[in-house]
């Protein structure tokens, strides 16, 4: 008796890489529905797409000075190794540093504005891709109007509510500098708690000024509507001048939003990385939490504006809760009964296209239609019709009617 050897044994499953994802049809039909209703917006305002690398240099970063050393750590950062010499590169960990440096490496004429697509790689979250824009060279007040216009009006597109909140990191800025904080490392400490907890990292510092704090107080008192901003510019006057300036241009922005139409609440609990941004930002909120963030903010790097304004949204939180279109299965079935037909079905399946109508070859899940295509001609299937001898400009009107 001869001995059959045993097939080997199947190799394990390759698993994803750590913090990596797939996005299958059905998340992908979704993603869809999101991006494509972020461009057709931001494309109405203007706004031209732009895609940067996957690796960037990693001085990119550190000489931005927008990320701290706590955000760089959680960054997948490796050796660019040439045999010889090598350089640190990086994941693209944010959009918006990437995008200042393309605008200014070809030369793009101010102001632009600038839609991106995309993704980013950060620590224990992984892949996340973003759905944003910079608006690089955006005068004040008019561009942060323009830029929470896009973010609003692709909510309404989507047709989900949503809460917008919003704060000016001039109001934060000049209460860490009304502390008086003369040693580096205690500004920066007070700048990183402000960054993590909002204005209410600040309030300690002015326990022995009644004024100051009466401010504080209100400012952290919740989210309200714009009698609030009046209340505040009146108690700044005396408690905190120098953030006069900073409420009342967050009061003309919120103004003009709520006059059409848009709901806004503000709130100066929302943290920030008040180094980074330099106008009035904002948290766009929704169910499980912030659908989106932005705000007028100071490039870093050669060639970069004076100022810019811009808005990132969460596309996998955003594609998660909207879910996308049904499936679309291919609408016609076009099996070959032998390899007489192939070309014939060849031929059939690209004039269907050219009527768009959806039709593959060999069978589909759930197609409304089956054709049969072989050397008698062409049968159909479902629904159950002869179509022997017919022309093929008759099999497409034929499909036309019954899909």
């Amino acid at each position: 008796m001869t001995d059959i050897a045993s097939p080997p044994p199947s190799a394990p499953p390759v698993p994803r890489a750590r913090g990596m994802r797939d996005l299958l049809p059905d998340q992908m039909r979704a993603f869809r529905h999101v991006e494509d209703a972020f461009r057709r917006v931001a494309r109405q305002w203007g706004y031209e797409e732009i895609r940067t690398p996957t690796v960037e240099s990693y001085s990119l970063f550190t000489s931005a000075g927008a990320l701290s050393p706590e955000m760089l750590a959680g960054a997948y950062t490796f050796l660019d190794w040439d045999g010889w010499s090598g350089e640190r590169v990086v994941l693209r960990y944010d959009s918006t540093i990437p995008v200042v440096r393309a605008a200014a490496d070809a030369g793009i004429e101010l102001p632009s504005r600038l839609l991106y697509v995309q993704s980013v790689f950060r620590g224990a979250e992984g892949e996340d891709w973003q759905c944003g824009l910079e608006y690089l060279g955006a005068p004040p007040v008019v561009g942060d109007l323009e830029v929470l216009a896009v973010a609003n009006d692709t909510f309404a597109a989507l047709s989900l509510p949503v809460d917008l909140r919003l704060t000016h990191a001039g109001v934060a800025r000049a209460a860490v500098d009304a502390a008086g904080l003369t040693d580096v490392l205690a500004r920066r400490a007070l700048l990183d708690d402000v960054a993590g907890q909002g204005l209410a990292a600040v309030q300690d510092a002015f326990a022995d000024q009644p004024s100051t704090l009466a401010f504080l107080q209100t400012a952290l008192g919740g989210s309200g509507e714009l009698p609030l901003v009046d209340n505040l510019i009146a108690l700044a006057r005396t408690g905190l001048p120098e953030a006069v300036a900073p409420l009342e241009e967050l009061r003309e922005i919120a103004a003009a939003l709520v006059k059409t139409g848009r709901a806004v609440a503000i709130d100066f609990t929302l943290p920030f990385d008040f180094e980074y941004y330099s106008g009035v930002t904002w948290e766009l909120r929704g169910e499980g939490g912030a659908w989106g963030r932005g705000g007028r903010y100071q490039p870093a790097g050669p060639g970069a504006p004076a100022s810019a304004c811009g808005l990132a949204l969460d596309a996998d939180r955003l594609s998660e809760r909207v879910g996308g279109p049904p499936s679309r299965e291919a609408a016609v079935a076009i099996v070959a009964e032998r390899e007489a037909g192939l070309a014939d079905a060849l031929r059939l399946a690209s004039s269907l296209h050219r009527h768009g109508i959806s039709a593959a070859l060999g069978d589909a899940h759930d197609a409304a239609i089956r054709l049969v295509v072989g050397p008698g001609g062409i049968a159909a299937t479902s629904p159950q019709s002869s179509l022997e001898g017919a022309t093929l400009d008759q099999v497409v009107q034929f499909v036309l009617q019954h899909k």
